[in-house]
């Protein structure tokens, strides 16, 4: 789901001119504020409206040759009586379009950003400077979004007691990213090399890897997805690390998770596996998704990475690896336990990326908007647009849903638009947790889906989830807001590259890090976290 992205010139002259018009703490909120646009703007949409709409790929969806034939979108937009106007972005470019827009004041309708949770910084001049529009207070007309602004993790997220924001929700709970940090491997090489369960720590896990690499030669021991998956290393030693946004309390004081002394025996542990050969010696310069590729080429036993076991990534592992059965040879490993004895699993806001208006949006295409994604976020839709329609995609039998797809048919393909304006109002990675996905005509892909449910509550059942506070995570200061210009798994990569003792490379890090603000930043929380009384 997250980027990350170097910004150019342009954009940081945008930052500069957003960010110019207005001094700390003395920020006025210069908005349109709408309290009862809920209760009498427009509410039953009879006025038929366009929507331009920013999300992910939206415009290659609307390109598709079947497009047309997308009826869960042209039900969507009766319903809503609204022509959406998709805005492209992608993965490569959506932040420095949306800071160019804002900037030139051409933001659409809605759009989808990153800021409250990975940018808090912008997000507050955002709203203070009047270019995203507050929510309503009244959210009696929507009540979907009531709930989601109600969850206790969102309230951090309020400026001046007004949220600017719809949180995406990925999960109902914050513990449920339990897969979204996944080891997975080739379970059938394990058995063949010995290993039948979890390993019970870092040591044995080095031993089962080398042990399959003995018996495959030329195969590589551990391929990441990319450079962020690192972090999953330290869910066996200092779990709070795999979210580098995360704060620890240390000795009464409150401190980023990337400068404690608990992150060294991860930082070891990642230089270890790179000199003992096991980390793939390529992972600092592949592209996103080499290494799951090479995973699925059957070139290495075991990938930081890949929750999604996807019916195209079942077709390359197939082709790779003629006669084996995907569902029955690559499963889920367990983390080892850390030193308190525990299992852990990743933690994160149960939402992560929020939708925006702009301030500039009339009252009456707000109201629709609202409903709109009031909707896309209700259960029955999530459910539509994932399964498709009742008897015409699935039918329900025995309590379960049944594919009604021809061979070869997919939902995606049949619904390209809605396939990613689905997600504008929710991720809803929870759903197919819940087991009550489509079971598919493909006994492979069935039994896949039944492995992820079946590993998903496992671990629920056996580990416990990071000890983050978010509270302290979610704080806004001036100088913690500076602190995401660093790139923690960058420095990381640099470590594991090194030449010299990790653990006295990673200290000249922290150095680096303090020279940045971090000192300033431990001050301003510490100080804020008394003030708020936050434990």
């Amino acid at each position: 789901m997250r980027k990350e992205l170097i910004m150019g010139a342009t954009v940081l002259t945008v930052v500069a001119a957003l960010s110019g018009c207005s001094k700390g703490g003395e920020n006025k909120v210069e908005t349109n504020p709408s309290p009862t646009v809920a209760a009498n703007v427009d509410a039953g949409g009879d006025k038929q409206l366009d929507l331009s709409v920013a999300i992910w790929d939206i415009q290659t969806g609307f390109d598709d040759a079947n497009a047309k034939n997308d009826t869960v979108y042209t039900d969507l937009a009766k319903q809503f009586n609204m022509t959406v106007k998709p805005v492209q972005i992608t993965w490569n470019d959506w932040q420095d379009k949306i800071k160019v827009w804002a900037a030139s004041n051409q933001l659409p309708d809605i759009f989808v950003n990153a800021l409250a949770t990975d940018n808090p910084g912008l997000y507050e001049t955002w709203a203070k400077q009047g270019v995203i529009k507050p929510i309503p207070d009244d959210l009696s007309a929507y009540p979907n979004l009531k709930k989601i602004l109600s969850h206790p993790s969102v309230q951090p997220l309020k400026i001046n007691g007004k949220f600017y924001m719809i949180p995406r929700m990925t999960y109902a709970d914050s513990g449920d990213w339990i897969l979204d940090r996944p080891i997975r491997y080739r379970k059938d090489w394990a058995t063949e090399a010995g290993y039948t369960k979890d390993p019970a720590s870092f040591d044995e896990f080095m031993a089962m890897t080398k042990a399959v690499m003995a018996k495959h030669p030329g195969v590589t021991g551990i391929t990441i997805q990319n450079k962020a998956y690192l972090l999953t290393q330290f869910l066996g030693s200092f779990p709070e690390m795999t979210n580098v946004k995360s704060w620890v309390k240390e000795e009464g004081k409150w401190i980023p998770s990337f400068v404690s002394e608990k992150a060294y025996t991860g930082i070891q542990q990642l230089r270890t596996l790179y000199t003992d050969g096991l980390l793939d010696k390529d992972f600092a310069i592949q592209k996103d998704a080499d290494g799951v590729s090479k995973f699925l080429a059957g070139q290495s036993f075991a990938l930081y990475g890949m929750q999604d076991f996807s019916s195209d990534k079942v077709e390359q592992f197939k082709k790779a690896n003629p006669g084996v059965s995907p569902s029955k040879s690559v499963g889920f490993m367990n983390i080892w336990k850390s030193p308190d004895g525990k299992r852990y699993s990743f933690v994160e806001t149960p939402y992560w990326s929020e939708a925006y208006f702009p301030n500039s949006l009339s009252d009456e295409k707000f109201a629709r908007a609202l409903k709109l994604l009031d909707y896309m976020v209700s259960d029955a839709y999530l459910f539509k647009a994932t399964n498709g329609v009742e008897n015409v995609d699935y039918k329900t039998e025995n309590g379960k849903s049944v594919s009604l797809l021809k061979e070869n048919e997919k939902i995606a393909d049949k619904y390209p638009i809605t396939k990613n304006m689905a997600f504008l109002g929710a991720w809803n990675n929870g759903l197919r947790l819940t087991g009550k996905v489509v079971v598919s005509s493909d006994s492979e892909m069935n039994a896949i889906q039944d492995d992820l449910v079946a590993s998903f509550n496992k671990f629920k059942n056996e580990d416990s989830p990071a000890p983050i506070n978010f509270d302290v995570m979610l704080l806004s200061t001036p100088a913690k807001n500076k602190l995401g210009s660093l790139n923690v798994p960058d420095d990381i990569v640099k470590v594991i590259l090194g030449k010299d003792d990790p653990v006295t490379q990673w200290k000249e890090m922290v150095k680096g890090y303090n020279a940045k603000g971090v000192q300033s930043a431990i001050q301003e929380v510490n100080d804020e976290v008394t003030k708020r009384g936050i434990k």
